[in-house]
Parts: structure tokens; C-alpha cells; sequence
């Protein structure tokens, strides 16, 4: 069994322009997730972007790149897309989906959901109370090429101080404090 990790940052955040690489904390923002990240069971981690300044700053962190087509850098692109580009590349038996906006997630939240969706062969969304909080998903890869989001997912229930979302300036302002 293999399991890919892909950070997917997109380089035209609109709401918060440069949010995957702004100071979180004394580091930029995706760097907590590739450090927890390569603490984990991933066996290959890779960053997919479409922007220079986060391709640098991802291989400063000893994370290795892609660069994500043109079709799969616009707001219209989703995540599902991106891992389908990334399996093409990278094929593996699960692939976990790991957000740069999810800053104080844990390599035990990440080793978690893979143990829960290998045992159970399903796909596993991270959840903070009753609303998704985006810090880990993995599917197995038939899932993902298959394109048939709609089937059954497992929850794992991260505690609210890890299930930080920063998709605002005043977000990272506020959780800095």
C-alpha cells in the first residue's frame, strides 16, 4: 500500500493574496503542514502549485513540486481535479489531500485518517464538531479516478484548537495572537 500527499496551493488566492506562504507563527504557512506531513506514513509528499514563491518555499522545506496545469490553476479547478493530476503523475493506492490553510494539524491527525481509510477502504474527512474543517482528506486512488464524490465518507473528529481554517487575513491575524 502507498499513499501520495498533496499539498495543493494555489498561487490566485483572491480573498487573501499570498495566504499558502505568509508568516504563521515564525514560519510560512505551508511549512507546517509539509513538516507534520513528512513526519507522517506518506510515503511521497509533493506540493502542486501553480506560483513560483511557493514552489521555492516548499522545496526549502525539502518538499518536492509539481506544477499544476494552467486548467488546474483557475477558481473554477477543485481539489478533486488536482488529485487526479497528481495521481496521473505519482500513482499510488491512497492519496491524502492536505491543505496549507490548516496550519495546526498534527502528523497524528494525518497517520489517523490514513489508518481509518486503509482499514475500512473508505474515504476519510476531517471534522471539527459538525462542519468539515479541511485539514486531511484521504480517499483510495479508485475513488478519486472513479470522480464519484458523492459516496459515503468516515469522519474524524479533530478538536477545535487543531481545526484552524485560515482563508481570511484577519484569520491568520487573530490566530497569531
Amino acid at each position: 500500500m502507498a499513499v501520495l500527499g498533496v499539498i495543493a496551493a494555489r498561487g490566485g488566492s483572491k480573498r487573501f493574496p499570498g495566504k499558502n506562504i505568509a508568516q504563521f507563527r515564525g514560519r510560512p504557512l505551508i511549512a507546517w503542514t509539509i513538516l507534520e506531513a513528512q513526519k507522517s506514513t506518506i510515503d511521497t509528499l509533493i506540493c502542486s502549485t501553480d506560483d513560483d514563491d511557493i514552489e521555492l518555499t516548499a522545496l526549502v522545506h525539502g518538499c518536492r513540486t509539481i506544477r499544476r496545469p494552467d486548467i488546474f490553476a483557475t477558481d473554477k479547478a477543485t481539489c478533486e481535479d488536482v488529485l487526479r493530476h497528481a495521481l496521473a503523475l505519482f500513482p499510488h493506492d491512497y492519496v491524502v489531500l492536505l491543505q496549507p490553510t490548516s496550519p495546526l494539524r498534527t502528523t497524528d491527525d494525518i497517520n489517523q485518517c490514513i489508518f481509518i481509510s486503509v482499514c475500512r477502504k473508505e474515504p476519510v474527512v476531517s471534522y471539527c464538531g459538525a462542519y468539515k474543517n479541511g485539514a486531511v482528506y484521504v480517499a483510495p486512488r479508485e475513488w478519486v479516478i472513479r470522480n464519484d464524490f458523492t459516496e459515503p465518507h468516515i469522519h474524524y473528529q479533530m478538536p477545535r484548537e487543531r481545526s484552524l481554517d485560515i482563508d481570511y487575513k484577519e484569520q491568520l491575524d487573530n490566530a497569531q495572537l
